[in-house]
């Protein structure tokens, strides 16, 4: 049979679909269920029997039943129709991923080693019981698997036993998605919720591509994470890792497995009495490879003031490309997918792979291609870094082998981290070797060159930004792109990836925008142009070969192009919507309003130890770990810009990825952003241990950025020193301010400073007074605390009585010199806020 390799890939990504089908239709039993008799047929033949005398694992009936429903649409992709259904016993695309609780052949059995591998579910006793365990905190009842939700991967987190959970619906930044506490079993789902979700599913289903296989199962991969997100893997073992992820994992291990055991016969046995593929002792055919962009911060924050504006959202949005066309270019040369991503945000990625001669040396050659391009591009100022480990799990021991020892899932990510940081101390050593002169030798300068307004880079390349204008700014080709990049971005609502080699002038000619990244073409288009049946764009005869995402939005079948090989899928990003004025966006001072400018930057605190150490180690899988992930891009990349919207006339998100958040804005509003999103992450997470810190600056709108963000940065280091490191911190003018302790407190005797002051009751020179003498506690001068009571005492005298209770109740509290630094915050922001008012 043709197309091996495509049929194992996308038997293993469907080989779980039947949970949801299943959950959303009655009982095997029960007479009114949607199955067709065929499946009903295949039951004992796909089925194992269970201790009860029972059908086991009855959701692959549904998974038949999927092939048998929807199977016309399959058959549309190359290679499907003949190979769609046959016997039991052959390696047809249902028997392939129905078959995997009870394998019959060699390649069925590498499907079942896969699912083990995705899931670890060797390391568990199987349970397929209906009974309801004693310990359990909520009686689910005989339906359970239909009424369990997706519990959130942090409930678990270090030993946690919250029980939060997400809501049954597809994937939208529109809708609150966020877990709600499960309290009682009318908190759960149930089989009507699931038949909604699993008819929409099956509608869009049918609008997926069919030309080609590769545009067929990437655009599948994007339908089935908009609709799976959501649904647990297992409600027995797995409830709080989402079906797509495992799905996902098991098609990439899966496609790994067959690839190597192309080049590696030998390293499998096959027992077909006992129908199990092993793997022999000390064989490792599956690659963890991780990559990232080193120098990210210095590239977005290094640049001089003129023209920072319009350059900084480009700049972040380019190290977005960057990281997206390596992976591009990684997926293109190898010929995998993009379900073989674990993990890719805020300049990072890790991907799943076979640990073929073809793949490593493939890896080398693009290593030093990329290296390369960043050395010509950006002469030192980003390197890319990447290394791999190759590893084997032991399905008998329910661990990892890998470099001759036996190891847990969290050893292998931080063996390959401390990888990736050595590879850090050999900085663009191809590049060094293959041209020595060029690096160390002096160069010639060009009479004709002038210095980059951006980079300060001196170049006779520096073009105008502005041609019209009298008195151009010059700055580097890359960065004219980039200032381009990010004017063009408020509008951009699709991005067009070109596959092939080279760009394509049809639609470089259309596009909004296009740009060249380590030899991949990406073009932007807004929703009228790439949807409207009459734009310009729809008339063109061929749009072949290209990767269509939208951007922030999940309904991403809705622009269908002609031509062929064209795949279809959806992205996050944080911050493609800037403050306009007008048409234009916002410059630094318009932002400012008259006011001062604000500079924030954030990030979850000790992300490292949650990836490495958080996950009980019962619960580590890769499975696990990628839904770890795409929580934290939900929320970093994609919910952020729900948050924005509040302030969207004052804040601008210009970095947001993986945990890091790098905002500007009028400094009140900026504060308030801080704010929120420190709640909703709270919220998102369910607990109030997995935290954030961050810092926050205050300064002129003519201040220079790239100061800014510096003093940005410091912030956010201090506030992650609060308390000796207990972080959960925001460092505003400043002072270090516990998110949980005391930041309300803070903020609420500023309203209260605000309100007096504003109700003329107090004159605002009460609030330069108390920083007066926060500034001699500060400096070491006892006399602050006397010199405050008397301050307040002679104040008080012939105010309302409102006023002089409040001087009563400071001149109590300030006797803390804690509280004091508290009140020296909100002093600061409510003079701030009195001064500035819009």
């Amino acid at each position: 049979m043709e197309n091996c390799r495509e049929r194992v890939y996308l038997a293993a990504l469907l080989h779980d679909i039947g949970k949801f089908y299943q959950r959303a239709d009655r009982g095997f039993s029960d007479r009114y269920n949607t199955l067709s008799d065929s499946s009903k047929r295949m039951a004992g033949l796909i089925c194992p029997v269970n201790e009860y005398g029972r059908f086991g694992y009855q959701h692959v009936v549904w998974t038949n039943e999927l092939f048998e429903r929807l199977g016309r649409k399959l058959m549309e992709v190359p290679g499907m129709k003949q190979n769609l259904f046959y016997d039991e016993v052959d390696d047809s695309l249902a028997r392939l991923a129905c078959n995997h609780h009870v394998p019959r052949t060699e390649q069925q059995a590498l499907i079942t080693l896969a699912d083990w591998w995705s899931a670890g579910i060797d390391r568990r006793e199987p349970r397929e019981k209906e009974d309801v365990d004693d310990a359990e905190p909520i009686k689910w009842g005989k339906g359970r698997y239909k009424q369990i939700p997706l519990y959130s991967i942090f409930n678990q987190l270090f030993d946690g036993d919250y029980q939060y959970a997400f809501p049954l619906n597809f994937l939208t930044l529109e809708k609150d998605l966020f877990p709600r506490e499960v309290k009682q079993k009318e908190d759960g789902l149930g089989e009507a919720s699931y038949a909604l979700l699993w008819e929409k599913f099956a509608e869009e289903f049918g609008s997926l591509p069919t030309d080609t296989f590769s545009a067929f199962s990437e655009s599948l991969i994007y339908l089935l994470r908009k609709y799976t997100w959501c649904i647990p893997s297992n409600t027995m073992d797995m409830a709080n890792v989402s079906l797509f992820e495992h799905l996902k994992t098991t098609a990439s291990f899966a496609d790994c497995l067959w690839l190597y055991k192309q080049e590696n016969p030998d390293d499998f046995s096959w027992n077909p009495s006992r129908y199990r593929l092993d793997l022999k002792p000390g064989v490792c055919p599956v690659l963890l490879v991780g990559g990232d962009i080193s120098g990210i911060q210095r590239f977005i924050y290094n640049i001089s003031s003129q023209k920072a504006a319009v350059s900084l959202k480009g700049r972040s949005f380019y190290l977005q490309l960057l990281i997206d066309s390596i992976i591009q270019r990684i997926i293109n040369r190898l010929e995998v997918t993009v379900g073989h991503i674990v993990y890719s945000s805020g300049g990072k990625f890790f991907m799943l792979l076979p640990n073929t001669r073809k793949v490593k040396e493939a890896l080398e050659e693009l290593g030093k291609e990329f290296e390369r391009f960043l050395w010509e591009q950006h002469k030192g100022s980003l390197l890319f870094n990447w290394d791999a480990v190759a590893f084997a799990y032991e399905t008998d021991s329910g661990q990892l082998y890998f470099e001759g020892h036996r190891h847990s899932l969290g050893a292998l990510w931080k063996r390959l981290s401390d990888k990736l940081a050595e590879r850090k101390n050999r900085k663009f050593s191809s590049v060094l070797l293959a041209d020595y002169d060029r690096v160390f030798v002096p160069q010639t300068v060009d009479p004709e060159g002038r210095i980059c307004a951006v980079t300060g880079i001196e170049s006779a390349s520096c073009v105008p930004v502005d041609p019209k204008q009298g008195n151009p700014v010059y700055v580097l080709p890359s960065v004219k792109e980039q200032i381009d990049l990010g004017n063009i971005l408020k509008d951009a609502d699709y991005i067009l990836t070109h596959k092939s080699a080279g760009g394509a002038d049809y639609l470089a000619n259309r596009s909004k925008f296009d740009i060249s990244v380590v030899g991949v073409h990406s073009y932007f288009f807004d929703q009228k142009e790439l949807t409207d049946d009459d734009a310009h764009f729809r008339k063109i005869t061929s749009a072949d070969v290209n990767r269509v995402k939208r951007i922030n939005q999940t309904n991403f079948l809705a622009a269908r192009l002609k031509g062929q090989q064209v795949s279809y899928g959806f992205q996050f990003y944080g911050g493609n919507e800037q403050a306009k004025s007008g048409d234009s966006l916002k410059t630094f001072e318009e932002l400012a309003s008259g006011s001062y400018l604000g500079i924030l930057r954030m990030d979850v605190d000790n992300l490292g130890r949650i990836f490495i150490e958080g996950l009980p180690e019962q619960d580590r899988s890769f499975a696990a770990y990628s839904t770890l992930s795409f929580m934290l891009d939900y929320f970093f990349s994609g919910y952020l810009n729900v948050i924005r919207k509040r302030y969207e006339a004052d804040v601008n998100i210009l970095y947001a990825g993986g945990d890091d958040v790098f905002a500007i804005g009028r400094w009140d509003q900026l504060l308030l952003f801080a704010r929120d999103v420190r709640r909703e992450f709270t919220r998102f997470a369910g607990r109030k241990d997995v935290t954030i810190s961050g810092g926050m600056v205050v300064v002129d709108r003519k201040f220079p950025i790239a100061k800014a963000a510096e003093l940005a940065g410091d912030a956010e280091d201090a506030a992650k020193k609060f308390q000796g490191g207990k972080k959960n911190a925001l460092n505003l003018f400043g002072e270090n301010i516990s998110w949980e302790e005391e930041f309300d407190f803070v903020e609420g005797y500023k309203n209260r400073l605000v309100d007096l002051c504003k109700g003329k009751e107090m004159p605002v020179s009460i609030l330069h007074r108390l920083m007066d003498f926060y500034g001699e506690m500060k400096r070491g001068e006892y006399s602050y605390l006397w010199h405050t009571a008397y301050y307040l005492t002679r104040f008080a005298n012939g105010k309302s009585d409102r006023v002089a209770a409040f001087c009563k109740e400071l001149a109590c509290i300030l006797c803390d010199k804690r509280t004091y630094e508290l009140i020296a915050v909100s002093a600061r922001w409510a003079e701030l806020e009195i001064r500035f008012e819009k």
